[in-house]
């Protein structure tokens, strides 16, 4: 996502991240890898919660597939991190309009499972009236 920021930009989207580490560890990790976007830091999970994102299984996390996942992100020059908080905790996608209603939902089947930028650019595009709500930098939620 970070490679078309001006494209998210352009189509009026505001993209929000949220993140498992205290708000100092947050900020770290937001420096650390140059992260453009706005973090919110969520330790007890409210967000996570309130969205209803589930959590890996230990069998999932240990899985080929996962391991091969890993692979392929090191191979494209990924690096991986000490993990903050649960590292069970599955990520998600939302994109929210203007007037706080949930348009699009993905609820990540692993921790790489993450929709393409592209796709949700296309999705924005095809939804002009579409765009996350600004937000502060890394607070706690």
């Amino acid at each position: 996502m970070r490679r078309k920021e001006e494209q998210f930009q352009q189509l009026g989207a505001r993209i929000v991240l949220v993140g498992l580490g205290t708000v100092a560890e947050t900020a770290a990790f937001k420096a650390q890898f140059n992260v453009p976007f706005p973090m919110i830091a969520d330790p007890e999970k409210r967000l996570f919660k309130a969205f209803q994102l589930k959590q890996a299984t230990p069998k999932a996390l240990l899985s080929v597939g996962m391991a091969m996942k890993g692979l392929a992100a090191l191979a494209k020059g990924h690096g991986i991190g000490i993990p903050k908080g649960d590292v069970r905790q599955l990520p998600g996608v939302f994109i929210i309009d203007k007037d706080g209603r949930i348009r699009f939902s993905h609820f990540a089947k692993d921790p790489a499972d993450h929709p393409a930028a592209d796709e949700l650019l296309r999705l924005l595009e095809s939804h002009r009236d579409i765009s996350l709500p600004a937000s502060a930098p890394a607070r706690k939620a």
